[in-house]
């Protein structure tokens, strides 16, 4: 009621205009998109032009059946669109006569808020256009006329985070709710002669800007900027490491080498952020393919083998690393890269693990330089101040295979365990850990006596169920 109330006041006589323009600018797409039918179509502008520069379009092509409502793709050079395409695909398109049916603007100030009839959309936009781009404007329009549907993206007044507004220009069509498809070779197709038919509705599009600062712009912590050229490894990609790469790439590093020889199998899927059409695929590709797919900022690599195997034949993996994190729980290869780091690395290092049942996870981290935790395990890589003691058997469970087991846990505790090796990772990215440093997560620990566990780690506060320490590492026993 207070907002409608101030909006009510502008509008009165006497009012401020200077008031009155800030807050219809403030909230001109809004009032646009009040007047306007919305498109069928998502519209996702895969760059941020810097000028005014005709679109280039694809539409998904994941879509066997088509709807007339398929997600398009715009970008401003056809690389963009192979380059997307092969990020969802895994194929390199053959990209040799893209359609551009869209046209990006620069405003140099605010159009009217009313919008105007369709075939008057050139003369509203045209006086807040620099001349030479409204040039282009009306060159492109002109040509374009034989197209069913067509697309203005807007930038508004303002610096380069300036927000973007879609106009959806329609000409007449049989189903007006049908939108257009276009193919790797949709310009071909059109007629030799363009047929300039007036438009013949105005509509708004749902427009995504897959852009960096865009897709991070809710967090607006700084730190984000120090990550785009972080280089991170990931050894071992399964319930554990495979969260925290995802966490990872959702904050913003930049490059991730995911390193896992394991398929997902049906009894990881209650714990893992891979799920069901991934059954039966190596670990690190398919964890690959869906960061590729849901971050289009992060540069991914992955190597479906041991990780020894990499650091033996690929060593450059490692020296271009700026943090390495291990989250295996094999003790064997744990022990090869704590090796490797004591030898003086310039690699961060973080090794990180769950106490059974996950109401307990542990990280060592260790900066650039010489480093050695081999110390605070025993020979076969138990450590020596673990937090939990549990009856034999219950500490991991055999699988009926040679040598297999898994340590059990739920996934709401292992997602605590993840936020808490995610952050750490970030911590020592962005410089905020500088020397070994222990973490712990601990989680309702008087959980632990119904699965006939014992909690023997530092005592918590009456009333606090959960905790996340921080310190030195132990000393040495």
């Amino acid at each position: 009621m207070s907002r409608l109330a101030k909006i009510v006041h502008l509008s009165k006589e006497g009012s401020s205009k200077e008031d009155r323009d800030t807050e219809f600018h403030s909230e001109i797409t809004s009032y646009w998109s009040l007047q306007q039918e919305p498109s069928h179509q998502n519209i996702i502008l895969l760059d941020r032009p810097q000028s005014a520069s005709t679109l280039f379009a694809l539409s998904d092509p994941r879509i066997n059946h088509p709807s007339g409502q398929e997600t398009i793709w715009l970008a401003s050079a056809p690389s963009a669109l192979k380059k997307h395409y092969a990020r969802l695909t895994g194929r390199s398109p053959d990209i040799r006569a893209a359609e551009t049916p869209g046209f990006f603007l620069k405003l140099k100030d605010y159009p009217e808020v009313r919008i105007p009839q369709p075939d008057h959309v050139l003369p509203w936009l045209e006086p807040h256009l620099h001349s030479d781009d409204a040039t282009q404007l009306m060159t492109w329009f002109e040509g374009k006329g034989s197209l069913i549907d067509r697309w203005i993206v807007l930038e508004l007044p303002g610096d380069n985070g300036a927000p973007f507004y879609c106009l959806n220009v329609r000409g007449h069509g049989i189903l007006p709710n049908r939108g257009a498809r276009f193919n790797l070779r949709s310009a071909r197709r059109r007629p030799a002669i363009a047929v300039r038919h007036p438009p013949a509705r105005l509509r708004t599009s749902t427009l995504n800007l897959l852009d960096r600062s865009e897709i991070l712009s809710r967090d607006p912590n700084g730190a984000i900027r120090e990550l785009e050229n972080s280089r991170v490894v990931c050894i071992g990609v399964g319930s554990l490491g495979g969260g925290v790469a995802l966490q990872l790439a959702r904050s913003g590093v930049g490059h991730l080498t995911l390193i896992d020889h394991d398929k997902l199998v049906a009894a990881n899927l209650g714990r893992h952020v891979l799920g069901t059409d991934d059954l039966g695929k190596n670990k690190a590709n398919a964890l690959r393919n869906r960061i590729l797919r849901d971050m289009s900022t992060a540069e991914v690599s992955a190597y479906p083998t041991f990780a020894e195997v990499v650091l033996h034949k690929k060593p450059e993996v490692f020296e271009q690393a700026d943090l390495v994190v291990i989250t295996t729980a094999d003790w064997l290869s744990e022990d090869t890269f704590w090796r490797a780091k004591s030898d003086g690395s310039n690699w961060a290092f973080l090794q990180a693990w769950s106490e059974p049942h996950a109401q307990v996870g542990h990280a060592l981290i260790a900066p650039g330089g010489s480093f050695d935790a081999r110390h605070l395990f025993t020979e076969n890589g138990d450590f020596r101040h673990k937090f939990t003691e549990w009856p034999t058997g219950r500490g991991r469970i055999a699988l009926p295979a040679c040598g297999e087991s898994f340590i059990p846990g739920s996934s709401m505790g292992m997602m605590n365990i993840v936020s808490m090796v995610a952050q750490a990772a970030l911590n020592t990215l962005t410089g905020h850990i500088n020397e070994s440093t222990w973490v712990s997560s601990i989680n309702r620990p008087q959980d632990l006596s119904g699965l006939n566990g014992k909690y023997v780690g530092p005592p918590l506060s009456s009333g606090m169920r959960q905790a996340q320490l921080e310190r030195g590492w132990p000393e040495q026993t």
